[in-house]
């Protein structure tokens, strides 16, 4: 108190900023910095907030289209013979090749392979024809009910009668059969537990 006026009114201003930036760096900063993170955060959840909304208005298509899909397999499976059907899809595989005037010299069913909900049915097939039959046979193969796939078709030229080229054609027809659920190969059995040791020793 026995300083001048002057000193003693410098001391108390300089004691009033020492408070201010006190107060400043252990209450203000920290929040300005909370605030600025709780912005970033609020910018974000509006960001997902708006894909949310993007997501949840496009979820009537989505299942539109999941119906559609469920009901293309469907019809798809329709195509695929069950076991019962196969000899017959052979005979009309075979029926259709001799009305188109092929002469079959080997008609060969293969061994099918299981390629998980459906299997893979081949058939070797040997024929002697015209161009033209074998036009018409692939043709009324496309015209069949159900899957029937022609391919490893390997042609050869047999000379001429008359004027017309005749050919022999080796191929392989593939048709594709649905397994059932309990048609499913079952699953590998576990390891078999290993014998306990013997109690105590000698």
């Amino acid at each position: 108190m026995k300083l001048p006026m002057k000193k003693r009114v410098a001391i108390l201003v300089a004691i009033c900023v020492v408070i201010f930036l006190l107060i400043g760096w252990f209450f203000t900063l920290p929040e300005l910095s909370r605030a600025s993170e709780s912005s970033a955060k609020l910018v974000e959840l509006n960001a997902q907030l708006v894909k949310d909304r993007r997501i949840a208005a496009d979820i009537p298509k989505y299942l539109r289209d999941k119906k559609e899909m469920e009901e293309a397999l469907v019809k798809a499976l329709t195509q695929l013979p069950n076991e019962k059907e196969i000899p017959d899809l052979f005979d009309s595989l075979a029926n259709s090749a001799l009305r188109s005037g092929l002469k079959i010299v080997l008609f060969k069913p293969g061994a099918e392979t299981p390629k998980g909900f459906y299997a893979e049915v081949p058939m070797t097939m040997k024929v002697e024809s015209r161009f033209e039959s074998l036009y018409d046979f692939s043709k009324k193969v496309a015209e069949l009910p159900r899957i029937v796939s022609l391919d490893k078709m390997a042609v050869t030229s047999t000379g001429h009668k008359g004027r017309e080229p005749q050919l022999t054609i080796e191929m392989n027809a593939t048709t594709f059969r649905f397994i059932a659920a309990q048609e499913a190969p079952p699953a590998p059995p576990a390891a078999e537990a290993k014998k306990p040791q013997e109690e105590g020793k000698k």
